[in-house]
């Protein structure tokens, strides 16, 4: 199902929801609010936003690597933090 992101520069705020199982309403929202991960939102009039999604972050948040690459990368200070 991951491998429709390949044919996409910027992918379609309709395609990352299917992907997400959300509406695009959240996508737009999260975008907007800079809560999602997966690419950014600018408004370009009061009325109108344009938005950025990365193929490869959009991947990235829906397998949790970046959350794995984060944790095997910090995992001495989590340790710390963990034990202390």
């Amino acid at each position: 199902m991951l491998e429709i992101l390949e044919k996409y520069k910027n992918v379609p705020v309709c395609v990352a929801a299917k992907l997400l199982d959300v509406s695009e309403s959240y996508i737009r929202a999260g975008l907007q609010c800079n809560r999602l991960p997966i690419g950014t939102a600018v408004q370009i009039s009061s009325k109108k936003w344009t938005y950025q999604i990365s193929p490869g972050l959009l991947k990235e948040y829906i397998t949790g690597s970046s959350l794995k690459k984060y944790f095997a990368e910090n995992k001495e200070m989590l340790r710390a933090i963990l034990e202390g």
